[in-house]
């Protein structure tokens, strides 16, 4: 007779539920014992930990700038005194909520948009999408809410209740231990400082041999390396592989050369140097010279050298004079 009893009252404790879960959403107004502030942010961080109780409610306030977060994850570890009593305990999230969710606030009134109970078993993931176009997906161990909460708040209002009338009282008293964590997009921004040796002028970027449009912003990339080039008819191409980190932002600074041709001479002390028959005094120093043929005479005393190399643009030339002294015996 005592098997037949609570068979009788979970089967009028489901059907409470049953109504309870196919009530349109409407606005409604209700009571909690305490609500949780938690912030989010967009970038990577270690599970936020939670303990609440039935009844209890969750603030997720986020981020101003959700450029990497696409959603949020809530793990529930459910107790015996939940778990045994199925579809007892619901999970329900709010949209409208007013007042703001502050710790001192208990009473408050909003549209309840989403609601499931908690499985009867130890663990429950719960995705929540902020975006949508998102990655997410419902997985044997993992439920996705169906739709994106609104987001113009800057906050996502969860509440743990009861879902049925009558639940035992060790099931009332009961606490789940709750982590939550951002659900991030596997993208990062490379931003790209452009240092010019004059006054700027017009140069074409291109991530991935695709040719980008200029930004102070910096690039919206999928995490991983990337190849970044610069051609201009001013400056000399510059490439560069980049390795861009998720929900980071990643620096890259690129020196922008002349193109003009460079020529460095270098040679032992007590040389006389000749360019273009002309003494050169600054030996040691890359200087900015034109294109074409040119001569280089190097004197030591009674030994002379002289070479000649034609210059072109957008390259840079060094030469370079040494002297040595072999030994060798026999």
């Amino acid at each position: 007779m005592k098997q037949i009893s609570i068979f009788s009252i979970k089967i009028t404790l489901l059907s409470l539920f049953a109504v309870f879960i196919t009530s349109p959403a409407t606005g409604e107004t209700f009571r909690v014992r305490k609500l949780f502030p938690v912030t989010i942010t967009d970038g990577i961080q270690d599970d936020q930990i939670v303990t609440t109780g039935i009844n209890d409610s969750i603030a997720l306030f986020l981020p101003d700038d959700m450029t990497y977060l696409e959603g949020i994850e809530i793990k529930m570890e459910i107790p015996d005194a939940i778990a045994a009593w199925r579809d007892s305990v619901a999970c329900s999230l709010y949209q409208g909520i007013t007042p703001a969710p502050t710790p001192s606030q208990i009473d408050y009134s909003g549209e309840r948009s989403f609601v499931r109970p908690l499985p009867n078993r130890l663990s429950w993931i719960l995705q929540i999408p902020l975006k949508a176009q998102n990655s997410i997906k419902d997985t044997p161990y993992a439920t996705k809410v169906d739709f994106v909460p609104g987001t113009k708040n800057h906050f996502v209002f969860i509440r743990i209740q009861p879902a049925m009338k009558g639940i035992p009282e060790e099931t009332a008293d009961a606490q789940l231990k709750i982590m939550i964590k951002p659900l991030l997009t596997n993208k990062g921004r490379l931003h790209i400082a452009m240092h010019f040796p004059a006054q700027e002028k017009s140069y074409t970027l291109f991530i991935d041999n695709a040719q980008i449009q200029a930004s102070d912003a910096g690039y919206l990339l999928d995490a991983g390396v990337h190849d970044v080039s610069i051609i201009s008819d001013f400056y000399r191409g510059e490439a560069r592989t980049v390795r861009v980190e998720q929900a980071k932002t990643t620096e890259l600074g690129i020196d922008l050369k002349s193109i003009t041709p460079t020529l460095l001479i270098t040679a032992p002390d007590n040389t006389t140097v000749y360019l273009d028959d002309t003494q050169f005094e600054k030996v040691g120093k890359s200087f900015e010279i034109t294109e074409g043929e040119h001569k280089i005479r190097f004197l030591i005393g009674d030994y002379e050298v002289i070479r000649t190399i034609t210059v072109q643009k957008g390259k840079s030339y060094t030469a370079a004079l040494s002297v040595d002294l072999k030994i060798t015996e026999e």
